[in-house]
């Protein structure tokens, strides 16, 4: 039996190591102080890794559709003025042209000023009072990115809320170092008594924790 040494471990593997650790150990008064110091740093810790996900609501997937179909919409605008229309659907859809020229680079914005161009671009197209029988490709975009967008700012509006909540939390990756410093503090502890001691039950615990360190190691 040799004291144990806590490895380098990712985040995921920490917070499982962290657990577990507890558990083995929670049932020893003996270190009752170590396992609660522990106890505490991974409650930290785990509110760290749900800040950590907070930021990654998806709107990086939510702005990649819109950005699809803005491309698509874009496309098609420009491929229909090549089409032979009759003078007034050749003027509107020149008109469309012009509108879709001002907003070139639309994908490439910060996501605030895509947001507000988006709606910009969709106010100047119904403006134009297009009806069914004209130009009809346009109906087909205009709904789908819409909700794209309104999808979008709902995911911002979550992204906001989630870090205003955890506002006061610290990234996981800030307080790992102290929940590993507990953790080993709690296995020197336990080393200790299992290696002095005659409790069978706390040197049975510390062979779990052995094993329990030697399968992430």
């Amino acid at each position: 039996m040799e004291l144990i040494n806590l490895p380098r471990l990712k985040n995921q593997e920490l917070q499982t190591v962290g657990e577990n650790s507890i558990r083995i150990c929670s049932a020893f008064n003996e270190v009752t102080t170590a396992v609660d110091k522990a106890a505490n740093s991974l409650n930290s810790f785990k509110k760290g890794m749900q800040k950590d996900t907070s930021t990654g609501v998806p709107k990086a997937e939510l702005d990649n559709k819109r950005d699809r179909l803005l491309y698509g919409l874009m496309l098609s605008i420009k491929a229909e003025s090549h089409f032979p229309h009759d003078s007034a659907t050749a003027k509107t859809a020149s008109t469309l042209i012009n509108i879709a020229n001002k907003y070139t680079g639309i994908t490439r914005m910060s996501y605030n000023e895509q947001t507000a161009a988006i709606d910009n671009l969709l106010e100047e197209i119904s403006k134009l009072g297009l009806s069914a029988e004209v130009l009809p490709f346009v109906h087909r975009w205009l709904e789908p990115i819409s909700n794209a967008n309104l999808a979008f700012k709902a995911g911002h509006e979550a992204f906001i809320e989630g870090n205003v909540k955890l506002s006061g939390t610290s990234a996981a990756s800030y307080v790992a170092p102290q929940l590993a410093e507990d953790l080993q503090n709690l296995y020197t502890l336990m080393f200790a008594y299992a290696k002095i001691g005659n409790n069978q039950a706390i040197i049975d615990a510390y062979q779990e924790l052995e094993f329990l360190i030697n399968s992430v190691n």
